[in-house]
């Protein structure tokens, strides 16, 4: 059996040339697929995160205000704290906060606690106390936002402590908040009426009428990174 010079004839440079520019372009083709679904299933995995967590920052938040209580705070036993300016009204005898905003009546709460970012200030109660440690189950509670862009929740024991006490816990909710506003719904108003930015509120925000105690309700409005604006309204305790 012979074999012609034809029949032995193997792939020219041109050929070979040709496949492997297809080989390339198809593994070309391959990774851009592989890489696009790597990243969209990277950021699914990220907004599903922050969908949890979001979601049990919620949930957290609903507790601590169906626990919240009208307490107002204590004064401290020797000198003056920055509420003192809010300690005289038209009777000589103000009354202190039972909750306090990040900005309130010329007072500013990171400036009171001495915790940059402070949003929110108040007491609840119903902290368990399964070890029966020595300690208040009225807790003080501070959600606060760092300059890293990242929701906490600081709470101390309630000994009529200074504010500039050292948290005894703190736990870091969410990552990535770019904006957070709390706006406050006062006791008797109907939710479609223009909520306050403040708590406690000044007379003018409320018609000239003295609100003392809780609000009925507060909105919070957070904006992350990977969800947008997400917004949810919390009822306080006994509304």
């Amino acid at each position: 059996m012979s074999i012609t010079v034809a029949e032995a004839r193997g792939f020219t440079l041109i050929e070979l040339l040709i496949a492997m520019s297809l080989t390339v372009l198809i593994g070309a083709i391959s990774y851009q697929f592989l890489d696009a679904s790597i990243r969209v299933q990277s950021q699914g995995d990220a907004a599903l995160k922050s969908l949890t967590a979001i979601e049990q920052t919620w949930q957290l938040i609903a507790a601590d205000m169906q626990n919240s209580i009208d307490r107002p705070v204590g004064k401290p036993a020797v000198g003056a704290d920055l509420l003192s300016v809010l300690d005289t009204g038209s009777n000589g005898q103000g009354r202190r906060p039972s909750m306090m905003s990040a900005q309130f009546n010329n007072v500013w709460l990171s400036a009171l606690l001495g915790r940059e970012g402070a949003l929110l200030w108040f007491p609840r109660h119903g902290w368990v106390n399964p070890l029966e440690q020595q300690r208040s189950g009225i807790q003080r509670v501070v959600y606060r936002l760092d300059n890293n862009g990242s929701l906490f929740r600081d709470y101390w024991s309630e000994r009529n402590q200074l504010f500039s006490s050292a948290p005894e816990g703190s736990l870091m909710l969410l990552e990535n908040v770019q904006a957070i506003s709390i706006t406050f719904l006062p006791q008797g108003q109907h939710p479609d009426t223009e909520w306050l930015p403040s708590w406690p509120p000044s007379l003018v925000q409320v018609d000239e009428t003295e609100v003392h105690g809780l609000p009925a309700a507060l909105k919070v409005s957070l904006q992350t990174a990977e969800l947008g604006r997400v917004e949810r309204i919390f009822l306080l305790a006994g509304v």
